[in-house]
């Protein structure tokens, strides 16, 4: 075994990851512990967390509570918020919001962190399974080790990314019990 410590950088898809914790566990969690007890003993050295601000007038309670999120981000250390954005459409005589750039934003610093050796081992939390080619093409072009981390059930996770990646660490509750927010 490897006792070498490994550069590690944790890559959060957040809506992904909001919605994901949410159904599972129906519960809030510290992302702080959460990505320190993945990175077990290892070098943490950074957090990316992708997110789409909510945009004000379109619901000021929601964007009040991810504006206060947003500050209780900011105070952990080595978290960097990427941000993408919402663009309103019609759908059904309906306006909805839908996410824009924050996967291209997390593929492209996948990329180039990857690129830029800043990491051994990059831990990547969505189930979103776009993200496979990117993942494949840097396990297997740059040889770093990428881990899916999966939160979910069966149908929620992806098939994708746990067919391409280094290693597929599900989530479960003897996971998460430690780092839920009462």
């Amino acid at each position: 075994m490897d006792s070498k410590k490994k550069n590690i950088i944790v890559y959060i898809d957040g809506s992904n990851f909001y919605f994901s914790i949410k159904k599972t566990f129906n519960c809030k969690i510290d992302i702080e512990k959460f990505c320190k007890k993945l990175v077990e003993n290892n070098e943490l050295v950074k957090i990316n967390y992708y997110i789409s601000p909510i945009v004000q007038s379109s619901n000021p309670k929601m964007y009040a509570e991810q504006q206060s999120f947003f500050e209780k981000l900011k105070k952990i250390d080595k978290l960097n918020i990427i941000f993408g954005r919402l663009e309103k459409h019609k759908k059904d005589g309906k306006i909805i919001y839908v996410e824009k750039a924050t996967d291209i934003n997390l593929a492209r610093d996948l990329i180039f962190d990857s690129i830029d050796n800043k990491y051994d081992k990059a831990l990547l939390i969505s189930n979103d399974g776009d993200f496979s080619g990117v993942v494949s093409s840097i396990i297997n072009r740059l040889d770093k080790e990428i881990v899916y981390v999966a939160i979910g059930n069966k149908k929620s996770i992806s098939y994708h990314l746990k067919r391409v990646a280094s290693l597929t660490l599900n989530i479960k509750d003897n996971f998460i019990k430690d780092v839920i927010i009462n």
